[in-house]
């Protein structure tokens, strides 16, 4: 008698297809929750490296702003204090008074106050997009947990594709900045401002001579090395956790 050959029932074909489709689907959520993840912690490093005084403290300790501006220290950091609060929405207006070279006057013209209209702009809506992001990754990573039944797995896609797919542009800014911050500067002004008010008159304007270029590089940098450093050990973490995770389950 031959042997009957037993074939897959359509039932069992329906749901392996079924179970292949939802870990495809399952992967491509978690590489978009791991993209706007990282996207917004990078949002966060950029925030938190912003507000830092103590930042603005060195720049000042090591640079040339208090020769180039006219005010003592004193009065640099309270101008400064009065950019951050206004970015912060702490303040309705960059209004403030220095001693410049020996004269009580208003630290901040026209030009740069209406720039700074648009920085505020731009600083606030980004902290709307970093609040929907993480929204946004908490919905994926429930939907791709519930598609594919392995939180692990999940959470390693969303990390690894996630950060791969920022990683190139993080990459580029960080050549770009490296080459001819000038240029890199310019630029990224221009995406995201809709006119020319960021270009400043450093005989006439204060802010362009206590906000350098030099010192906006050492922020860019600040801002690219921590970024790398908190994405480096998050992904030492899921490694640690993974391997000890096989290890209980006697998995090599």
């Amino acid at each position: 008698m031959m042997k009957r050959t037993a074939f897959p029932t359509a039932g069992r074909l329906s749901e392996k297809w079924k179970n292949g489709w939802n870990m495809k689907i399952s992967k491509l959520l978690s590489a978009i929750a791991g993209f706007l993840f990282f996207t917004a912690l990078l949002l966060t490093v950029i925030d938190f490296c912003c507000f830092r005084r103590s930042f603005y403290e060195y720049e000042y300790d090591k640079g040339t702003q208090e020769a180039d501006t006219g005010m003592n220290r004193e009065d640099l950091m309270a101008a400064t204090d009065t950019l951050l609060d206004y970015l912060q929405d702490k303040r309705d207006d960059i209004v403030v008074e220095a001693t410049v070279n020996g004269v009580q006057r208003e630290v901040y013209n026209e030009r740069e106050t209406l720039h700074m209209v648009d920085v505020k702009n731009l600083y606030q809506n980004a902290v709307k997009a970093r609040n929907y992001m993480v929204i946004g990754t908490l919905i994926l990573l429930a939907g791709a947990i519930a598609l594919s039944k392995d939180v692990m797995s999940v959470l390693r896609d969303a990390c690894h594709k996630g950060l791969l797919l920022l990683a190139g542009v993080v990459i580029f800014c960080l050549a770009y900045a490296l080459i001819d911050f000038n240029d890199f500067w310019i630029r990224f002004h221009y995406v995201f401002f809709d006119n020319d008010l960021f270009f400043l008159d450093p005989n006439t304007s204060l802010m362009i001579n206590m906000m350098t270029e030099q010192l906006f590089f050492d922020l860019v940098m600040r801002i690219i090395v921590l970024f790398t450093i908190i994405s480096a050990l998050i992904l030492v973490m899921l490694h640690f956790v993974k391997g000890k995770s096989h290890a209980e389950r006697g998995i090599v």
